[in-house]
């Protein structure tokens, strides 16, 4: 046999790493978020405070891509596709976890649902977004029609719903919130 061909159980030991690897790409980052959430939570951070810097982020990329003219069509795509990145994962960590908690612990149900609504209303807009011609002089109204539903969003979380989960939870919640954002976000990042 030629030493520069493959044996079959070479070919399964390499089909069995490629398996393991992908399956510890996709099971591993969820607990590894969870365990630094964790320890953040334990060590004094607040998550409400994490999720109002994932505003104050968000709002400032949407600034960025403002300021890019109709001709930047690669560049507003480009920065439409982190700003997607971005508030995929702040909303998945907010609609499975916060917004539950939300209306079981705070016991907020009509403003938890509102707030549903508001995020699917943000994904209609991305869609739209991504999908017009970004040297569409309509393009940038958009925009700018999106970020005002995300400050206004952000707006009432921060001044009134967060201060009520915050309250409701205590401090040993919030420690157990930091690592269950924490795990939620690794699932897409």
């Amino acid at each position: 046999m030629d030493d520069r061909m493959l044996s079959t159980r070479d070919i399964v030991a390499f089909g069995t790493g490629v398996l393991i690897g992908l399956a510890a790409g996709r099971v591993a980052p969820p607990f590894a978020g969870r365990a630094i959430g964790s320890v953040s939570g334990f060590a004094g951070r607040d998550p409400f405070d994490a999720l109002a810097a994932d505003h104050r982020r968000v709002l400032a990329l949407l600034d960025v891509i403002e300021q890019t003219n109709g001709e930047a069509r690669l560049r507003r795509t480009t920065l439409l596709f982190q700003l997607k990145r971005m508030l995929t994962a702040h909303a998945l960590a907010e609609e499975d976890i916060i917004y539950p908690m939300l209306r079981d612990d705070a016991h907020r149900e009509d403003m938890a649902s509102r707030l549903y609504r508001e995020h699917a209303e943000m994904k209609v807009h991305l869609f739209e977004l991504e999908h017009r011609d970004k040297s569409d002089s309509r393009w940038i109204g958009k925009l700018r029609e999106l970020r005002g539903i995300i400050a206004d969003h952000a707006r009432q979380e921060e001044e009134s719903e967060f201060p009520r989960l915050r309250s409701a939870l205590g401090d040993n919640g919030k420690s157990r919130l930091m690592g269950e954002i924490g795990r939620e976000k690794a699932l897409l990042l």
